[in-house]
């Protein structure tokens, strides 16, 4: 499998609770395989060894080595003694020494995973979990960052989604692979600036469902996509309403910042027939979009309806 993310060993400045170092392990002799590779195998034989479900590696992340400062503080005190030897120094450091035995502080490392479970049912679950390792680069602890239970419509799109490839129809290979790249950095950015495991995974299946439209049609059709979105959302998220029925979209307008042509969201009108409170009526709605077509918004608009459209 393709790696999703480059290596790199990150820095951690003076203010932090921990130092990211590169000299906790020595270099591998030539022909041994490296930190890198060593700690993904330790963390795929982790999983394999999950034997209620079968394991599919998507890719990992960035190489993260943490000293705790407990480990730096005593690296200063024995530099000291080195220079000028005291019994004083001696106390501090077996003090220290001792500190970091009973709390079992040592160096670790943090790698991210992305991978799939399925179990014996069949349901296939995406993972993106941060693993941290001890020092012999066993599994000390394990924090998921997404966890999404996704439809088999689905498990061949994250394949698409995560190795980037072309999914546009275009005049050429380079054109449908640059702008299915373009497609994916716009989605991919977004989806590391969320935060909550809830909002992650619930971006995630937007974002696969995005992706899965452009497949289809071999272009991004906003007006189609988010015209599908609203009757989806209408029919299954909105229990107020019952024996909904679609009857007209206006065109899709998009709105941009007062400062700048910067994109800050969609919006349409919407006309339909439903029952809210027992009552069968026809509504309009006007239905608002974020700049990554996720809906923000719905209002209920007055008559006359004629006006929106």
């Amino acid at each position: 499998m393709n790696k999703i993310y480059l290596l790199s060993i990150m820095l951690c400045g003076l203010m932090s609770s921990c130092y990211f170092v590169d000299d906790i392990f020595d270099p591998p002799k030539e022909n041994e395989p490296s930190l890198y590779d060593r700690s993904q195998k330790s963390i795929s034989s982790y999983l394999h060894n999950q034997k209620s479900y079968t394991y599919d590696p998507l890719g990992f992340g960035e190489l993260i080595i943490k000293k705790p400062i407990e480990i730096v503080e005593l690296e200063e005190l024995e530099a000291k003694r080195k220079e000028k030897p005291s019994a004083a120094l001696d106390s501090a450091i077996a003090q220290k020494e001792q500190h970091i035995k009973t709390f079992g502080i040592g160096r670790t490392i943090e790698l991210d995973h992305f991978f799939t479970f399925e179990d014996s049912t069949g349901t296939v679950t995406i993972y993106e979990t941060t693993f941290t390792l001890n020092d012999t680069l066993g599994v000390k602890n394990i924090s998921a960052k997404i966890k999404l239970d996704i439809e088999h419509k689905y498990e061949s799109i994250l394949e698409y989604f995560f190795y980037e490839r072309p999914i546009f129809l275009s005049t050429s290979y380079q054109d449908s692979k640059v702008l299915s790249q373009n497609f994916y950095a716009f989605f991919k950015g977004e989806l590391e600036r969320r935060a909550s495991l809830e909002d992650k995974s619930a971006f995630l299946l937007h974002t696969l469902e995005m992706t899965r439209q452009v497949k289809l049609k071999g272009s991004f059709d906003q007006q189609y996509v988010l015209e599908r979105e609203s009757n989806i959302h209408l029919k299954n998220n909105r229990p107020d309403i019952t024996e909904y029925e679609d009857l007209k979209f206006s065109d899709l307008y998009q709105t941009t910042s007062e400062n700048s042509d910067e994109v800050t969201g969609y919006y349409f009108f919407h006309k339909f027939i439903g029952s809210f409170k027992e009552q069968k009526d026809t509504n309009v709605v006007l239905i608002e979009f974020n700049p990554y077509y996720e809906i923000d918004k719905i209002y209920q608009m007055d008559r006359p309806f004629a006006q929106y459209f």
